[in-house]
């Protein structure tokens, strides 16, 4: 049997769900963003999306700019993600408060992250309102893969209660 409960309580219910870095650069501004909010839209072409609140000053960035970075974080930028989450780059760099380093694109002008294991480069292709959110759906023109890096040590993130908590990929449960 099923118990109805608030919306957002039950949603805390969901399984647990990968965290990234998303970075922004417009003319010479550069910020990073965590995301929570990250989709596959379309295999051909690829595109990917992010949400992001209109109040954020990463949002402006990107109208701005029409290009983002999707960073995969490990355990060593755990400290990075909660920065990047807690402060505005508004009134903070960023990237030095995180003492991350932004590295030129492959692709776009928007800087990656030069200790995140994998970076894809988007071009805005489509802007979505939903709610409170923004959808930036980007195609994707280049990823950038550190040799050695395992998805496995990819982060994930999951509320409890009022707290976050940061997890690793569990056991193989199943084989198709």
């Amino acid at each position: 049997m099923k118990n109805e409960m608030a919306v957002r309580e039950g949603l805390r219910y969901l399984p647990i769900r990968p965290v990234y870095l998303a970075s922004i650069g417009y003319n010479d501004k550069k910020n990073i963003i965590s995301i929570g909010m990250f989709a596959y839209f379309s295999g051909k072409p690829t595109i990917v999306g992010i949400g992001i609140a209109p109040s954020r000053y990463s949002y402006d960035l990107i109208r701005k700019s029409g290009e983002f970075v999707v960073n995969v974080v490990d355990e060593k930028l755990v400290d990075a993600v909660r920065i990047c989450g807690e402060q505005s780059g508004r009134d903070v760099n960023k990237f030095q408060l995180a003492k991350l380093t932004p590295e030129k694109g492959v692709r776009v002008n928007a800087p990656t992250i030069g200790e995140s294991p994998v970076s894809i480069e988007c071009r805005v292709v489509k802007e979505v309102e939903v709610g409170d959110h923004v959808w930036f759906m980007g195609e994707v023109l280049a990823t950038s893969v550190r040799e050695g890096y395992d998805w496995k040590e990819g982060l994930l993130f999951k509320w409890i209660g009022e707290d976050g908590v940061y997890h690793k990929v569990g056991k193989k449960i199943a084989e198709y």
